[in-house]
């Protein structure tokens, strides 16, 4: 009989934390649809992009990561890196953070007769946002760089980490 009443109050003490929030640390998508405007706007940072096998970094390039609302979701954004051409979406996933949608990103080149390549960026997952109000937006990506010559061989593509450090 004791045994029975502590277990029926373990129970009812476990709905009561789940009912009051204990430990569920997700945010509301409609309430996440009001914070976008804690991202959103021009920031400047560096882009580094690691290849895993590569021992030296190249020179992160200045540039800007513009973050603009999504009208046709209640919590997604529009994800531009200038001057790259990118077809790359996020969602909020918190009150300052964002998770990002696969896309891609093409690096335009000058016509040159002699140069027939393209240079993309494939983006599988990525996560950004800030710290706190009037913090720095910084954004981690992974995915591909992708290479494709006409005439010289196949096209070959490099595992890449892409890191954007507000500035």
């Amino acid at each position: 009989m004791l045994r029975s009443l502590a277990l029926t109050s373990a129970a009812a003490l476990s709905l009561f934390c789940a009912a009051c929030g204990g430990d569920d640390d997700t945010q509301d998508p409609a309430q996440i649809e009001y914070t976008r405007s804690n991202v959103t706007g021009t920031h400047p940072v560096l882009m580094t992009m690691v290849i895993p096998g590569v021992p030296q970094e190249g020179e992160p390039i200045q540039t800007n990561l513009v973050l603009t609302e999504d009208a046709s979701t209640r919590n997604g954004l529009t994800v531009s890196l200038p001057p790259l051409e990118c077809d790359l979406t996020a969602t909020m996933t918190g009150e300052y953070t964002f998770t990002m949608k696969p896309g891609t990103c093409t690096f335009p080149i000058p016509e040159d007769p002699e140069v027939e390549c393209s240079f993309s960026l494939d983006i599988t997952e990525g996560t950004g946002g800030r710290a706190s109000a009037g913090a720095a937006v910084t954004a981690t990506f992974t995915g591909s760089y992708n290479v494709n010559c006409t005439g010289d061989g196949p096209p070959f593509a490099f595992p890449v980490t892409v890191t954007l450090a507000g500035t």
